[in-house]
């Protein structure tokens, strides 16, 4: 079973738009991945041009003797997989009236709040699509997810908050191409039903 583990986390924390803050940077430290003896240390940053969390760089340590590290070794190892995991852990998202949140904490109050008005989820949707760009993660397949509706309404929704003024210019520009797209599926093929499917939290 793979573990995690963060260390040299960096003092400074950035503030990443829509009440998601992030360290400037930390070391995950994973073990126990199948086929990879050892462990796999990467250094993840914030980048504020791409806007999400990535790896800066990626060491591996042989477990021992009788080990090594090759080039099937190295391709075997799911970089963007780790960075989506040990971004949800550092990251922290703003509370009203309250300490701000781990990941897994705001889910789990998103998810038992079933008395938002649709103000609030439009609002959660757009918290929710930032949260997964800054992790690293799919931003519509998380609001999907979380808001339990399918993919095409949580594009409509987002498209609806980018109207409204709510998301910032770069997400703006970002949701209006999603929205186009879909609504030429749409007019190919027909609404979308159904609700994304949801995974792990990590893919190993």
């Amino acid at each position: 079973m793979p573990e995690l583990s963060i260390t040299h986390v960096d003092p400074e924390i950035l503030d990443a738009g829509d009440g998601i803050h992030i360290p400037r940077s930390w070391v995950a430290v994973v073990t126990g991945l199948p086929d990879i003896p050892g462990a796999v240390h990467t250094q993840i940053v914030y980048d504020a041009t791409l806007r999400r969390t990535v790896a800066d760089s990626v060491r591996v340590e042989r477990g021992g003797e009788g080990d090594e590290v090759t080039t099937t070794l190295l391709r075997d190892i799911r970089v963007q997989a780790i960075v989506q995991w040990a971004s949800k852990s550092v990251v922290r998202i703003d509370r009203d009236g309250g300490d701000p949140e781990r990941y897994l904490e705001y889910l789990d109050r998103l998810r038992a709040d079933t008395n938002r008005t649709d103000d609030q989820n439009l609002r959660e949707a757009v918290r929710l699509y930032r949260l997964a760009s800054v992790v690293n993660s799919s931003p519509l397949k998380l609001v999907s997810d979380e808001l339990a509706v399918s993919v095409s309404t949580a594009t409509r929704m987002m498209n609806r908050a980018r109207v409204a003024g709510l998301v910032d210019d770069v997400t703006s520009r970002e949701v209006w191409v999603i929205a186009r797209d879909q609504q030429l599926r749409e007019q190919a093929t027909g609404p979308a039903t159904g609700r994304s499917s949801s995974g792990p939290l990590i893919g190993f």
